[in-house]
């Protein structure tokens, strides 16, 4: 096995006492590197050096200016325990982010992985996109997977018990933040874009042997888009007869 290149060991180690802090970088710590294989090696590397177990893993779309680069369309990243909130009905869920850095609220479908994928088990939720580079979007995919994929966590709402079998029918979800709409999409079948991503995630998952028991949850991706909100932000977001969430952005507090 080759040794770690030092270079991107400084990267991951930058990126990590960042987030330990909880606070916000100037930019990306040090020069971009290459490759997603590059990125995915820092990845791996702040992974193996983090306290907390990974339980699931966000998935995310590479941005279309990139597409033709890289050549891959999604990317990945952990979800960490101690990031998992469950909602509690008439609560509004407290979820943290950077101070100085990047955060966003996302509304996605959470699969649960089962033994096979009919037993894969779906609920409502959200991912707090989250990282210690202001501008992560701005710098790329190759940043957001070095930085555990720009994930600050995940919000585990009520389960859709009949996803698998439900016949196809218009879903709206919409995304609303301090008592604005601002995103609202239809959904013909809520279905697809899940059922892909957790095919790319295994996929990713096989090549990089990790492993991918049951119970990993996979956060399928922004249903409305990447929703830019700060400390203070307070959201509701609705999933029309699935249910709704309530939630707000405060300071993340020092890793002990």
């Amino acid at each position: 096995m080759s040794e770690p290149d030092p270079y991107l060991q400084g990267i991951s180690q930058k990126l990590m006492a960042a987030r330990r802090k909880a606070t916000g970088l100037s930019g990306f710590p040090g020069v971009l590197p290459e490759t997603f294989g590059e990125a995915y090696a820092v990845q791996h590397m702040s992974r193996k050096q983090w306290s907390d177990k990974a339980v699931g893993w966000k998935v995310g779309g590479v941005p279309a200016a990139f597409i033709e680069r890289f050549g891959e369309t999604r990317l990945t990243g952990p979800i960490f325990a101690n990031s998992v909130v469950k909602a509690e009905q008439g609560k509004v869920a407290e979820m943290p982010v950077f101070d100085g850095g990047f955060s966003a609220i996302e509304p996605e479908f959470i699969i649960e992985l089962g033994n096979n994928r009919a037993d894969d088990r779906m609920y409502i939720g959200a991912e707090i996109a989250g990282s210690s580079i202001p501008a992560i979007n701005d710098v790329g995919p190759i940043a957001v997977i070095c930085d555990f994929g720009n994930n600050n966590g995940m919000l585990l709402g009520p389960e859709i018990d009949d996803w698998q079998s439900t016949t196809p029918d218009t879903l709206v979800v919409e995304t609303h933040i301090d008592n604005a709409l601002i995103a609202t999409r239809t959904l013909e079948d809520l279905r697809i874009d899940p059922k892909a991503a957790v095919a790319f995630l295994l996929d990713h998952a096989e090549k990089h042997g990790i492993d991918m028991p049951a119970g990993t949850f996979v956060s399928t991706g922004a249903i409305t888009g990447v929703h830019e909100a700060k400390i203070g932000a307070q959201s509701h977001l609705d999933f029309g007869r699935y249910g709704s969430l309530d939630l707000v952005l405060v300071k993340a507090k020092q890793a002990q």
